[in-house]
């Protein structure tokens, strides 16, 4: 079974579309996303480990306050993320940043926003390790936590595009270069992150036991690690593991232990209403032309895959092609079977799409972006945010 469809409710779905006035839409259901927090309290229970989420995910300023107060703080890749991680979480959470991308014009504002930088290079490290031991921000008593990025150089992502430790990775040090490095001066942790989508966390188990074989003798004169994210938690033997994987690294070296799922959270909370707006037959078969496009679903292009479905029913007697609205050829969407015969106004429904979907949506084509609400707990739906023409000609 699909990790995503023991998450989403279809019924809900549906209920929540009819109340859509315009499509489309992104709707997130607060319900799936309270429940994917609820088990990450109790990996963080049962391990004491902290649990940080990852905004790339889905940066929307309504998410990140609903998350906020369940976690205990923000990753983030950039000054913009660091920026609105602040916004929200304030002094209750941390935010820890790390990128390849460290700009010397942004740090002096990046330090403003951020807990922890974890450094991706040990030239990044070098060039910036004199200005950031000193107070910050000027007040007296705050310093960064400074960590180092490593690449175990381990892989389990099939896809090179996405794999973090793929030949040449440009996302951390290399574990071998720092194998024999006994003390790393000013470092307080070590952070890292070598998979996409996983549900196995034998592979976390395997890279975490390669890290601390090479760098054991580093881990014991650090304060943390974090472990990154790309991983799923979809059932309890799973959870189990992960449990266990954090236990051994605070009583083996007592350090604090991070994970920062992002994808794990919103991904199946995620989803896309759109309507048919012209029906035709091409080379015998059915286009069904809808108001939204691939271009609001980028990682569907990205990804070469083929998105679910809400009403798709793979015995059903009537068949679809379903396209986008954009002049782009490629903008297809798939083949799909229904129960029911679509015609222009039908709904058309894609699951599983809350994360990185709308924080790469694009304006391609002048073709508008989808607006974005939260199906509360109660089922009221909250419009959090739409987009007209003074956004589209303001962005370029």
């Amino acid at each position: 079974m699909n990790y995503f469809s023991k998450i989403i409710d279809p019924e809900r779905i549906l209920i929540a579309s009819d109340k859509i006035s315009q499509t489309p839409a992104f709707v997130y259901d607060e319900s799936a996303i309270i429940e994917k927090l609820a088990t990450l309290s109790k990996v963080k229970k049962n391990s004491s480990c902290q649990i940080l989420y990852s905004i790339k995910a889905a940066p929307m300023t309504g998410l990140l306050e609903m998350i906020a107060s369940h976690v205990d703080g923000f990753s983030v890749s950039s000054l913009f993320e660091s920026q609105i991680a602040k916004e929200i979480i304030g002094d209750s959470g941390t935010v820890h940043l790390t990128t390849p991308g460290l700009r010397e014009d942004e740090i002096g504002s990046v330090v403003k926003y951020v807990d922890y930088i974890s450094f991706n290079s040990l030239s990044q490290w070098q060039y910036y390790q004199g200005p950031l031991q000193k107070d910050v921000r000027g007040d007296g008593n705050r310093k960064l936590n400074c960590g180092l990025r490593i690449n175990p150089e381990i892989s389990f992502v099939k896809d090179e595009r996405y794999d973090p430790c793929r030949k040449y990775s440009k996302l951390g040090v290399p574990i071998s270069e720092l194998e024999n490095i006994k003390h790393l001066d000013n470092i307080q942790g070590l952070h890292l992150h070598n998979n996409c989508e996983s549900s196995d966390y034998t592979e976390l188990k395997q890279t975490v036991d390669h890290v601390c074989l090479l760098l054991g003798a580093t881990l014991e004169g650090m304060q943390w690690i974090n472990l990154g994210g790309g991983y799923f938690i979809d059932d309890e033997k799973q959870q189990y593991i992960l449990e266990q994987i954090i236990k051994d690294l605070k009583d083996t070296y007592a350090l604090d232990v991070f994970i920062e799922p992002g994808k794990g959270v919103v991904g199946s909370a995620g989803f896309l209403v759109s309507s048919v707006v012209d029906m035709f037959e091409s080379g015998g078969k059915q286009i069904a032309i809808l108001d939204t496009t691939v271009n609001h679903l980028p990682e569907v292009f990205e990804y070469q895959y083929k998105p679910e479905i809400v009403q798709e029913n793979p015995e059903g007697n009537y068949e679809y092609r379903l396209a986008g609205c954009s002049c782009l050829s490629g903008d297809i969407f798939g083949d799909y079977r229904f129960e029911q015969v679509l015609s222009i106004g039908s709904r058309v429904i894609f699951k599983n799409v809350g994360a990185y979907m709308f924080v790469k949506a694009n304006t391609f084509n002048g073709i508008n972006l989808p607006a974005v609400n939260i199906l509360k707990s109660d089922e009221e739906l909250v419009l959090e945010k739409e987009f007209l023409y003074a956004d589209y000609r303001g962005k370029y």
